[in-house]
């Protein structure tokens, strides 16, 4: 399983002739009817306004179904293709499946690890070493704490005894302490494009109306029972949360199996049970190529918080346009995760200090550093014999395998 991480035209100025540059500069002068100007301004708004409709579309349908986000759209078939496979990708949006953890037997749970200091150098190795035997999904280091969080995708009902795994790296020294926390509930925010601007690939937030919007509450549902999903369904829910941008003739020919055996897996199963309820959007740029454009992951943390705070908390939260992911865990502790450009971080933070104020240490505001981060797919290697297999021998093996951790003090 590899990790993934969040990862204009030129202009012509003149005309190169036997080494020399002969510059052409011209000066015209041009007059438009004033309605052909206004013609041309309602041109573009009509153009970003089917752009955002596109874009909302496809967290619900996926970026492969075409029909439907034409049919949900009114735009033509050809004209989304092209939005997808080239004009949104120069614009930094990525597309990955989100999955329904519970149908396919796997609950959720935040870890935060402090690694000693004799073993905070190795963090990265220990935890893709989990990631391959661990159910690790995903990691990161937390700047300025230096602390770790993790998700973990475990099979139902093996929490206490990941917990007591984690205790015993703690008694080994590996771990300076750990805290692990089931996920309530979660929620992926599909993309509101009201504030990208699609012709200057920018985002353009008025925060007084983001202020006056109506708060989406995060309340907690019945969790699903798990389907009768197979290790198939598995391949291709991995595949699809790498880049759901994929057809199946792609996924089939990489796997190597057949293609119908595929196409009947996804319709039957994945689609008919929702395995991939939707999708999700996001708006990244890398930094080392357009610094004023790129975004920083800034996680948000709120603990100890009362009923009335929470509630309070969560609604101004859930306007943040470059919100991505909301999780309330099982301890109270509600988890507000960002991309956030680097030009409007701090926009964000005076928003939230004057809707929520004098939050003071109930608050841990951590930044995501990149370069000691990965995610990876559902744990689909550990699916064997029709069940998910769970082993607290074999995570140690793993480690010491590595040459990281003994297996006895």
């Amino acid at each position: 399983m590899k990790g993934h991480r969040p990862a204009g035209p030129p202009s012509c100025v003149g005309f190169h002739q036997n080494r020399k540059t002969v510059m052409l500069n011209y000066s015209i002068m041009l007059t438009f009817p004033m309605s052909h100007v206004k013609s041309i301004e309602a041109s573009r708004d009509e153009t970003s306004d089917l752009e955002a409709r596109i874009i909302k579309a496809i967290g619900r349908a996926g970026p492969r179904n075409v029909a439907q986000i034409s049919r949900m759209t009114g735009a033509h078939q050809e004209t989304i293709r092209y939005k997808i496979k080239k004009r949104f990708g120069r614009l930094g949006f990525k597309f990955h499946a989100e999955v329904d953890y519970e149908k396919i037997g796997l609950s959720l749970h935040w870890a935060t690890l402090k690694f000693s200091r004799t073993h905070h150098g190795m963090a990265p190795q220990i935890l893709r070493a989990l990631n391959q035997v661990g159910y690790l999904a995903y990691f990161a280091k937390v700047v300025p704490q230096g602390d770790y969080t993790a998700l973990f995708t475990l099979p139902v009902d093996s929490a206490s005894q990941y917990g007591e795994f984690l205790g015993a790296l703690r008694e080994k020294g590996i771990l300076a302490d750990y805290a692990l926390d089931e996920v309530l509930v979660r929620r992926h925010k599909i993309m509101d494009p009201r504030f990208f601007n699609f012709r200057s690939g920018r985002w353009e937030v008025e925060w007084a109306k983001v202020a006056a919007e109506p708060p989406a509450p995060l309340s907690p549902v019945k969790k699903p029972r798990a389907e009768d999903f197979d290790y198939y369904d598995l391949l291709v829910i991995k595949e699809l949360q790498k880049d759901a941008l994929q057809h199946l003739t792609e996924i089939a020919r990489k796997l190597k199996v057949h293609q119908k055996t595929l196409e009947y897996h996804y319709r039957t199963h994945v689609q008919k049970w929702k395995l991939v309820p939707s999708y999700r959007i996001r708006w990244a740029r890398d930094t080392t190529r357009k610094p004023t454009h790129s975004t920083t992951f800034t996680r948000l943390a709120f603990n100890n918080l009362s009923r009335a705070e929470f509630a309070e908390v969560q609604g101004a939260i859930s306007k943040v346009p470059f919100l991505w992911l909301e999780d309330l865990l099982q301890s109270g502790t509600y988890i507000a995760s960002m991309y956030v450009p680097v030009t409007d971080l701090q926009s964000v933070l005076n928003y939230i200090g004057s809707t929520v104020p004098n939050l003071g240490s109930k608050i841990d505001v951590g930044f995501v550093n990149y370069s000691e981060a990965s995610s990876f797919t559902i744990p689909y290697n550990m699916y064997q014999n029709n069940a998910w297999k769970f082993d607290v021998h074999q995570m140690e093996r793993a480690l010491k395998k590595e040459s990281i951790v003994p297996l006895q003090k």
